[in-house]
């Protein structure tokens, strides 16, 4: 009797799991028409705080299914600039360079497809929330460093990223005169 009833369950068990496995699903980023930002993937609800104590709306780098955030949503000062830096130095230069410009020793050792320069177009017209979404999620051939950076990290090195962009690209005859008279001392 006993052993009627364990092939009865083994057999009842069979069918649920295999009408699991055959059960309708989405995949991430797939389009919903009945999902009210047409895909899949949705923001949290506004002051939803995730499980690293951080709001969840900082760590989106997406404003909607097609757009990135347009600002950085912490406040920036020095400190949050030299973390970025600090942060940049140690997980991004060793491929992308110090500079951003894409030149390091393991950059030349990459055969298959180079860090791109950071600081020259198109990256420099990409809002923060793509380059966020980049180190948060990874892209091409760069691994995801959401686990190892929380999401205040991540959005420092994207202002340190901007301040290098700036800083490698102005314009001489747009600094102030006494910052251009010492820049003219070193380009001579």
């Amino acid at each position: 009797m006993r052993l009627l009833l364990l092939v009865a369950c083994v057999a009842a068990c069979d069918a649920d799991l295999q009408r699991m496995v055959d059960q309708p699903h989405f995949t991430s980023y797939e389009a919903c028409s009945i999902c009210p930002e047409g895909t899949i993937m949705m923001m949290p609800p506004p002051g939803t705080v995730g499980r690293d104590g951080e709001e969840a709306s900082l760590g989106a780098g997406r404003s909607g299914p097609d757009g990135f955030v347009q600002t950085i949503p912490i406040e920036l000062d020095t400190a949050v600039l030299a973390r970025g830096r600090n942060r940049f130095d140690i997980y991004c230069a060793a491929c992308h360079g110090r500079l951003g410009n894409g030149i390091s020793q393991v950059a030349e050792n990459m055969t298959l497809r180079k860090p791109p320069n950071l600081i020259g177009p198109p990256y420099t017209t990409y809002p923060p929330g793509r380059v966020f979404t980049a180190i948060s999620e990874g892209f091409g051939l760069m691994r995801s460093y959401a686990s190892e950076l929380p999401v205040r990290d991540r959005w420092a090195i994207v202002a340190y990223l901007q301040a290098l962009q700036l800083s490698q690209n102005v314009v001489l005859r747009e600094l102030p005169q006494p910052i251009q008279q010492e820049a003219q001392k070193w380009l001579k």
